[in-house]
């Protein structure tokens, strides 16, 4: 008699790493508990396995192989001390080793303003806060316009947040394709952008500076449409 087909193994579900800043990573203004939580949420929400690790060296030196790394964390412009950059050589080789395996990258906000001693961060993310350069209008609402015909925006007309930041005056590579722009000073700025290339896919998205932004209905659809095209 023929053998009854095995059940077909259920398939496994993908993994995403939440970078939450803490220490050398945070700074006084970003509650990075809070949004990487919310931001975890969503991930759940989209069928991820998600953990939420501290930039603590030793959790950063061991961050395994995720499908999806998302960095919720700043602190660009904090001073270390020599021996605490000694504790960190380990753990920003490994960031930079994952980095090269072209594992999808999401930064949200202050992302643009962290790891700023791993060349190979800037250089995936696609584009930075400059310190004495970049800046920020007060927060308030918020209207951010879609600025390519890029998948993500499929069908997107605007995104409206009641309390948000609005980062302007970024630096950005030549090969990115903004997402969302603001209007300040009469000057569109970009909030987001993307890229795709042999490196693999990334999107930074500028939106995100605190809980209640993830209040918004608009603002957690563009990171829902944002996740499924990192992992598509």
């Amino acid at each position: 008699m023929p053998t009854a087909a095995a059940p077909s193994r259920a398939t496994a579900m993908p993994t995403a790493v939440v970078l939450s800043g803490v220490g050398r990573y945070s700074d006084p203004w970003h509650p990075y508990p809070e949004t990487s939580q919310r931001i975890a949420q969503v991930l759940r929400e989209a069928g991820l396995t998600v953990e939420i690790v501290p930039t603590e060296p030793d959790a950063v030196a061991n961050l395994g192989t995720p499908d999806l790394l998302v960095v919720d964390a700043g602190g660009g412009g904090n001073s270390v001390d020599p021996a605490e950059s000694e504790r960190w050589v380990a753990a920003h080789a490994a960031l930079t080793a994952l980095l090269a395996t072209g594992v999808p990258l999401l930064g949200v906000h202050a992302a643009a303003n962290t790891f700023t001693e791993v060349p190979a961060y800037r250089a995936a993310l696609g584009g930075r806060w400059v310190n004495g350069t970049s800046m920020h209008p007060d927060r308030g609402p918020a209207h951010f316009a879609p600025a390519s015909d890029h998948p993500i925006l499929a069908g997107l007309t605007t995104v409206e947040v009641p309390d948000e930041e609005r980062y302007s005056f970024m630096e950005m590579d030549e090969d990115l394709t903004p997402l969302l722009t603001h209007e300040h000073d009469g000057a569109a700025h970009v909030s987001a952008w993307a890229r795709e290339d042999a490196r693999g896919r990334v999107v930074y998205d500028g939106l995100g500076h605190y809980g209640p932004s993830y209040d918004a209905p608009a603002r957690v659809d563009l990171l829902r449409r944002e996740i499924a095209w990192l992992l598509a």
